[in-house]
């Protein structure tokens, strides 16, 4: 697991918090491979699991064990983890990649000529 933060070097507010993308949820980079993930996946379920958790005090919010189970579930199937990667690479107006139909007409002069 060369990728992760350990769960213990941040701080407890950001141990819940809400991250900004699947990665920083299991504190992993983007190039992390599964098995990386995975072993991110289960040293913070063990931590933030609700029925762990429960029995310490100061415990997180059952929402952080959900957003990291989300979180694995897209990054954990290779399929699901593609189409998220291209959803961070695209800006949101040319989500679907170029050439791609979005709903805006591309003229072009081939196919625009009444022949």
């Amino acid at each position: 697991m060369a990728g992760a933060v350990p769960l213990a070097a941040l701080p407890p507010a950001l141990a819940g918090a809400a991250a900004g993308s699947l990665y920083e949820a299991l504190r992993v980079g983007r190039a992390a491979t599964p098995v990386e993930i995975k072993a991110a996946y289960r040293a913070m379920a063990k931590r933030l699991h609700p029925d762990v958790a429960s029995r310490t005090s100061g415990a997180p919010a059952p929402a952080a064990f959900l957003e990291i189970r989300r979180a694995y579930e897209t990054l954990s199937d290779p399929d699901a983890r593609a189409r998220y990667d291209r959803s961070l690479f695209w800006p949101s107006r040319h989500r679907h990649g170029p050439g791609v139909a979005t709903g805006v007409r591309v003229r072009r002069w081939e196919t625009d000529q009444c022949w």
